[in-house]
Formats: structure tokens, C-alpha cells, sequence
């Protein structure tokens, strides 16, 4: 684009946008249920002066609703800047706007016959994700920015964790250190692992990946995480890793995957007040223990995310990352899977098979407390009701889903989660996976 700086055309420049919640919680971002006022700073990069700059505001998120899209700028002259400060937008979220949704925002600019749009968005309370990558070789912390990334999920990835003004931003981290000889140590008590502590202390969700993160690491001046990820370093291990196979009754349930890429000296583990969710499958021994005790939860293992080798059906990264965002609570729609407080009402509940191929029977089989008649609603991602599926006065029965929407039409791949309603029942939902 070429710019005329002597005074015959105008161009703007998008720089930035500002939200003002002193209403709300005045955290200075969007938060579900919040109204705040919303701005734009405009600068004037061509070569005339605005006179009558107008801005009008507009949002494809089903969760904001805008109640003032007008913002004037009025005069903004050559090679200055302006925010719309004295004459904000207002929005508002909606409550049900689930955590770390990225509101599309788009800023229309017109001038008398000069128009221009402008692009832009803010993500809804905390992203889903931060990676911490000081990894020397980053192809994993990278694999799992880009999986997470193309699953939906909002978030950043940095080599530099105390460059983050507040940790509290994220929902969960993913923590990359590498393997030797190409690692990085998370010094004892130093700024780093005091950080990881303290996020932690404050209900966070942490994956931490490593060679030597458990056993070798706090023997020559690495933190000691093991307490908080309820795990135990066994030893040094050696370069035998994989096929990296899921535990029985785990989220990991059936999954099983190659392994290639760095691998030496890869610690053994076992889990203390954890539990087992992978395992070398050729040398039986531990390499990936979850843990979630009442604060917080986290998955440490000591082999690399980006090593996996993609199996069949459900042994694939792709699915391995919404499973362990599952794990840490964290869903793309403000339909939340029900906690295990809740199972006690459903003992005999089972849900097969599942992941399932798209078009397939599932079959939803549960025991209620009492018979009742019962609703079964099938949501998508984006929170829309796909399916309603009535249950007559039952307390023991076996409801079959052949994955289609309300016209009959097969449901696409992807993640959805099923929502029982019954009388004098807790409500209940659980994901599914439907599957190419």
C-alpha cells in the first residue's frame, strides 16, 4: 500500500483495544457475566486530517451483546493517535460464557466517503493455556501450542515464564524441560519453581514434561516437584522409552503410541498420592502420573509430548489434549463436565463405547436413585443443544445415541457432552468423541 503523506488521502492504523470494568471486577478484561466499556486507538498514518472520524462496533460471539456500538473520534489529525475514551462501546458477556472464549471483535472506520475495517479480539476471563518452553530443542512445547491451538483452545506459548506479568491469566501451563543433553533445570526454590508453586497453590493445572524433571534434577539443584504432583523419582532411567501405553480405568484408557525423538536417560517414576496413567509398554516401567487433590491437579511424566507417535483410533495427540484438558476441568463450552461428587447418584452409569466412530450407537446405560422419567440433551461444542432424547419412568435402563442431530442427520467428528436430567437426581454431563 503506498502512503500519501502530502495531504490528498487518508489511511488508519489499527493499534490497539482497551477494556474499562470498573463496573465489574476492573481487572481491565471481559469476564462472563461482566458489562464493561470497550475501545479502540486509532492512529492517522496517511496523509490528510480526519474531521468527522465515526466507529461503529461489531461482534460474531454468541456470548456478547454490544448495547453501544458507536464510538466518535471526530478530529484525529496526520500522524496522530486517539482512543475513543470520552465516547466508549459497551458490551456485555453473558454468564454462561465459558472461560478463555475468544471474542471476535471487528471496528468499522468511516470519514465521509473514506470507509476501513478493522479486526480484533479478546479472550473472555483467562485463556485455557499457557506453554512454558525453555526446552533448547522446542519441537514439543510447540506440538502441544499448535494441537491446542487447533482444538480451539485459547492461550500463549513463551520461553520465558517471569515474563509473564501474572500467571493467574492461565487456567493451566504446560511446562516443557526437555531431555538430556538438550534440558533445562527448574532451579530449587528459585523464581521459577516458586512461581510454578504458587500457581499451583492457587487451584492451577500444570503438565510438566522432562527426562530428568523427577528423579536426577533434585539431585544437583533442581526443583522437587514430586510432592505436589504426587509422584515418586525412582531413577535415572535410560534411552529405552516407548511405546508409551495408557492405564486401564485412566482417562488414558486404551491408548497407545510410538515413541521417537530424544530419548536418554528418561527417569523412572511411580506414583505416591497419584495415580498411573502411562507406561513403557516394552520394559514395564512408570512414565506419567496424575494427580488432584482438592486445590489443584497436574500430570508429570517423563517423556515428551511431541514424541508421540500417532496410533489408531484414539491413540493420538489430538485426543490425548482434550483428554488431559478434560482432566484439568477445562472445556470449550459453558457446558462443564460433571465433578465425580456427583457419580455417587449414578453407580452403575457407563457410557460406551466411547471415543466412537461418528454415526455409530453409543450406548448410555445408568441407575437412577429412584425411577424418573429422564432427559438426555446432547450439546456441541459452541454450547447448542443437538439432540433431546426422552426417557420414560425408569431407574434402570439403557438409552442407544446413533450420533445424529434432531433432523436425523450424522453429527460431524469432534467433541460433544451429554447432559442427564432427571427428578431428584443431580444433573450430570459427560463428554463424548465422535471419531472419524
Amino acid at each position: 500500500m503506498s502512503l500519501d503523506y502530502n495531504g490528498t488521502n487518508h489511511y488508519l492504523n489499527f493499534v490497539n483495544s482497551h477494556v474499562y470494568d470498573a463496573a465489574g471486577n476492573n481487572n481491565g478484561r471481559l469476564d462472563p457475566g461482566e458489562t464493561a466499556n470497550l475501545t479502540s486507538v486509532l492512529r492517522n498514518i496517511g496523509g490528510a486530517n480526519f474531521t468527522n472520524l465515526q466507529t461503529t462496533l461489531i461482534c460474531t460471539s454468541p456470548y456478547i451483546t454490544i448495547t453501544d456500538n458507536s464510538g466518535h473520534f471526530g478530529v484525529l489529525a496526520v500522524d496522530s493517535i486517539k482512543e475513543n475514551i470520552g465516547d466508549p462501546y459497551a458490551v456485555s458477556v453473558n454468564p454462561n460464557c465459558p472461560q478463555g472464549h475468544n471474542a471476535v471483535f471487528q471496528i468499522i472506520a468511516t470519514d465521509g466517503a473514506f470507509a476501513d475495517t478493522f479486526t480484533f479480539s479478546k479472550v473472555v476471563g483467562s485463556y485455557h493455556y499457557l506453554v512454558w518452553n525453555p526446552d533448547p530443542t522446542p519441537a514439543s512445547g510447540q506440538t502441544i501450542n499448535n494441537i491446542l491451538t487447533t482444538n480451539g483452545y485459547s492461550g500463549a506459548i513463551t520461553t520465558n515464564l517471569l515474563a509473564e506479568p501474572t500467571l493467574d491469566l492461565y487456567r493451566s501451563i504446560f511446562i516443557c524441560c526437555g531431555i538430556y543433553p538438550n534440558n533445562y533445570r527448574i532451579v530449587a526454590n528459585g523464581a521459577e519453581a516458586t512461581a510454578i508453586v504458587n500457581y499451583l497453590n492457587n487451584g492451577g493445572r500444570v503438565w510438566l514434561e522432562g527426562g530428568d524433571v523427577w528423579y536426577y534434577d533434585p539431585l544437583v539443584g533442581g526443583h522437587n516437584f514430586g510432592t505436589m504432583f504426587g509422584l515418586v523419582g525412582l531413577s535415572d532411567g535410560s534411552g529405552d522409552m516407548g511405546p508409551v501405553i495408557g492405564v486401564a480405568n485412566t482417562f488414558t484408557n486404551s491408548m497407545n503410541f510410538g515413541y521417537s525423538g530424544e530419548n536418554s536417560y528418561m527417569d523412572r517414576i511411580n506414583a505416591t498420592t497419584g495415580y498411573l496413567i502411562f507406561q513403557d509398554g516394552n520394559n514395564s516401567y512408570n512414565c506419567g502420573v496424575a494427580h488432584a487433590p482438592s486445590v489443584y491437579r497436574t500430570i508429570g511424566v517423563s517423556f515428551e509430548f511431541g514424541s508421540l507417535v500417532d496410533g489408531a483410533a484414539t491413540s493420538t495427540k489430538r485426543v490425548l489434549i482434550d483428554s488431559i484438558m478434560e482432566f484439568f476441568g477445562i472445556t470449550l463450552t459453558g457446558i462443564e463436565e460433571s465433578g465425580l461428587t456427583n457419580i455417587e447418584l449414578y453407580p452403575s452409569l457407563k457410557l460406551y463405547p466411547n471415543p466412537v466412530k461418528a454415526g455409530n450407537q453409543i450406548r448410555l446405560q445408568y441407575t437412577l436413585p429412584n425411577a424418573a422419567a429422564l432427559n438426555l440433551r446432547i450439546y456441541n461444542t459452541l454450547g447448542s443443544c443437538v439432540r433431546t432424547i426422552k426417557s420414560e419412568n425408569n431407574q434402570n435402563h439403557t438409552i442407544v445415541w446413533n450420533g445424529t442431530d434432531e433432523q436425523n442427520r450424522k453429527l460431524p467428528a469432534g467433541v460433544y457432552f451429554m447432559s442427564m436430567e432427571a427428578e431428584n437426581a443431580k444433573k450430570i454431563t459427560r463428554r463424548i468423541v465422535l471419531i472419524d
